[in-house]
Order: C-alpha cells, then sequence, then structure tokens
C-alpha cells in the first residue's frame, strides 16, 4: 500500500511539473514597463489598525545569481527559500516566473530553469510559513483554481505581499465570544 502511494505521488508531482513547465515555457511580461530587472521599491496600503504602519514593501523571488547548490537541493545563502524535489541540474540559468497557491493568502512558489535540457524547472519554496496575500498587479494571472502565475524572466516583475502581522497584545478578546453578534449577522 505504502509503495503505491509513493508511486502514485511521484506520478502527481511528475504531472504538475509537466504542467507548470508547459505553462511557463514561451512567456513574455506584461510589466516590464516598471520593472528595470532589479526588484522596486513598490509598497501595498495595508490597514493593519496601527496608524503608523499604512505601507508595506513589495517582496520578490530571489535572483538566480544567488542561488546555491547545497547537495542535491537549490537553496539561498540565507536559507530562507529551498527546494524540495532533489535536483541533478549544476546551474540555475534564468527565472522563469512565479505561482501563488492560496485562498486570499498562500503561498509562492518561484520557478527557475537549469542547465538541463530534460530536467523540470526548480521550484523555490520559502523553509518559513510566511502568508503571501493574493497577487492582484497586471502581471499575475486571474486566478484558477486557487492558483494565479507570474510568467517573467525577471523577479521584478512577479512582486507580492505578505500578510500584515495581526495584533495579538489582547489574545483573549479576539476569541471572546458574543453571541448578540452572531445573531445580528444572521
Amino acid at each position: 500500500m505504502r509503495t503505491k502511494l509513493i508511486i502514485l505521488g511521484t506520478i502527481a508531482a511528475i504531472i504538475i511539473a509537466v504542467a507548470v513547465f508547459m505553462f511557463f515555457r514561451n512567456s513574455s511580461s506584461s510589466m516590464r514597463k516598471f520593472a528595470s530587472g532589479t526588484p522596486t521599491a513598490i509598497s501595498q496600503n495595508i490597514n493593519t489598525g496601527d496608524p503608523t504602519s499604512t505601507a508595506q514593501p513589495a517582496k520578490f523571488c530571489p535572483q538566480p545569481e544567488g542561488l546555491i547548490k547545497d547537495g542535491v537541493k537549490w537553496v539561498t545563502a540565507d536559507r530562507k527559500w529551498e527546494n524540495y524535489t532533489p535536483s541533478s541540474a549544476t546551474k540555475i540559468l534564468n527565472f522563469l516566473g512565479a505561482q501563488w497557491v492560496g485562498v486570499k493568502v498562500g503561498k509562492i512558489i518561484c520557478l527557475y530553469q537549469t542547465n538541463e535540457a530534460v530536467a523540470f524547472p526548480v521550484a523555490l519554496e520559502q523553509t518559513r510559513s510566511l502568508l503571501a496575500l493574493e497577487p492582484k498587479n497586471l502581471a499575475w494571472s486571474a486566478l484558477v483554481v486557487n492558483r494565479k502565475f507570474c510568467k517573467s524572466a525577471s523577479v521584478a516583475d512577479c512582486p507580492y505581499f505578505l500578510e500584515a502581522p495581526k495584533d495579538i497584545s489582547n489574545v483573549y478578546k479576539e476569541i471572546e465570544y458574543a453571541p448578540d453578534k452572531e445573531d445580528a449577522n444572521m
């Protein structure tokens, strides 16, 4: 039974990798106007309840030249990003784009082309669970089955924003039960 699950999981991973490869194969950027090849300082206004913090800086995938081979995995120098699928590639050639997966908040997966002609793209994920808000700018595709894609050769074309940290100074207020408020919402 366990062998069947491993085989099915491997087949599913290969199918997903082929679909991602086909999607990103011949990409062109719709946001080259605003990007010059390096990430720009854009921000998103987010209401956190704190009047002093209204803007949050954009985040970007790691630059291809910043990736390091560590055994059979690719990682960033600070170990904040890594791929979880073994790779026999010896060089990352360029950035292919990014994928966002979630419902209103989710995670970002960064895709890179390797020097192997028949290899699947290297898919980097953040090693810490940082939730990214659903991307809303022009570079990202429409939402399809809880996924959005950004096809580009430049990481600057695929900005995303992290969910603003919540104020947890009074956790008990967050879980307070108010039955009269529930009745009003029905």
